[in-house]
C-alpha cells in the first residue's frame, strides 16, 4: 500500500494529519495538549493532570496484539517526556497487566506496572451507583515495600480512554482483587 502525506494543518488547538492510500483517504487527529502519542500510534489512555500541565499517557502500535506492536506509557509535557516505560518496543505487552471489575452502573479499569522500584497504576474508573455519578481516572504510584505512600495523579477531565480493548492483549494481573 503506498501512502500520501499531506502538510500537518493547525486547527486552534487540534493538529490534523491527512494520509491517502491508494484506496481512499484517511484521517488521524491528535491534539498535542492532551496526548504524548505520535500521529501513527493508537491513544489507550492519555489526560491532563489536575493542577499540572503534564500530561499522563498510554501509547501502542496501530497494529497491537499479544504479540505484535508495542505499548508505552509516557509521563511529561509535549516535547519534554519526562517517562517513558518501557525504553525499547520490544515484547512490552508482557511488562503490562490487566485489571478490570464490571457490575451495574459500575466499570473500573487498571493497567499496572513496574518501573525502579516504583508500582504504577493507570485506572479509569465509572461509579454510577452513587448521586451525581462520577468518573475517576488518573495514575497511582508507589515505592515498592510496606507502609509506603502512594501518590495520585488525577485527570482533570474526562480521559481518553481505551484500557478495555486491552483486556486480549496485556496478561491478566492475577494478584488484583478486580480481578477475583
Amino acid at each position: 500500500m503506498r501512502w500520501s502525506w499531506f502538510p500537518v494543518v493547525w486547527l486552534g488547538g487540534l493538529f490534523n494529519v491527512i494520509a491517502s492510500p491508494a484506496s481512499g483517504a484517511q484521517a488521524l487527529r491528535i491534539d498535542p495538549l492532551t496526548s504524548l502519542c505520535r500521529v501513527e500510534e493508537q491513544v489507550f489512555f492519555s489526560c491532563a493532570v489536575t493542577g499540572s500541565s503534564k500530561l499522563i499517557s498510554l501509547c501502542g502500535a496501530q497494529s497491537l496484539d499479544a504479540r505484535r506492536g508495542y505499548l508505552q506509557y509516557r509521563f511529561g509535557k509535549p516535547g519534554a517526556v519526562e517517562l517513558q516505560f518501557p525504553r525499547a518496543r520490544a515484547n512490552t505487552q508482557r511488562v503490562f497487566r490487566y485489571a478490570h471489575y464490571l457490575r451495574a452502573r459500575v466499570d473500573r479499569t487498571e493497567v499496572t506496572f513496574d518501573n525502579e522500584g516504583y508500582r504504577y497504576v493507570i485506572f479509569d474508573y465509572y461509579e454510577g451507583d452513587i448521586k451525581p455519578p462520577g468518573r475517576d481516572s488518573g495514575v497511582r504510584m508507589r515505592r515498592h515495600g510496606a507502609n509506603t505512600k502512594e501518590t495520585e495523579l488525577t485527570c482533570d477531565s474526562k480521559p481518553t480512554s481505551k484500557l478495555r480493548t486491552l483486556e486480549s492483549i496485556v496478561p491478566r494481573d492475577n494478584d488484583n482483587p478486580m480481578n477475583q
